[in-house]
């Protein structure tokens, strides 16, 4: 059992996949969106976090560009390969242009820096997978 998993709300809300390779900010970011009602999951490394979009397919993907197995805007590449993809919100340290333009050439939806606001994040993400619901429906 984590620590996220005590403050695991099963609302029934949209399901989202927090792929970080750092643990701390994992389980925060894991924990700030399940207490706003996501089903929110962790992935530590970008095959992990490959798989479980596949097995789960999540309506968003939050992650970090410093993955232990890979770099970010590779695995969101990866993930929007996939069918149905997620939409994709970057959360990372980098504070260079240059690494928010390729994160947007690789299809991320938003780009956050860290320490992201939980009221931002929270509303970000219902935001985006509102409207992939309505994809999905419409």
């Amino acid at each position: 059992m984590t620590a996220t998993d005590l403050v695991h709300r099963p609302l029934g809300g949209a399901r989202v996949l927090v792929a970080e390779g750092d643990a701390d900010d994992s389980v925060v970011l894991t924990a700030v969106l399940r207490l706003n009602g996501f089903d929110a999951r962790e992935a530590r490394t970008a095959e992990a976090a490959l798989k479980a979009t596949s097995e789960t397919r999540p309506s968003v993907l939050v992650v970090d560009l410093d993955l232990p197995d890979q770099d970010g805007c590779a695995l969101i590449r990866r993930v929007l390969r996939l069918p149905n993809p997620p939409a994709v919100v970057v959360v990372t340290a980098h504070t260079a242009e240059s690494v928010r333009r390729a994160a947007t050439a690789a299809g991320a939806s938003a780009f956050l820096l860290k320490p992201a606001d939980p009221v931002e994040l929270a509303k970000l993400v219902g935001q985006l997978s509102e409207e992939q619901l309505s994809r999905k429906t419409g």
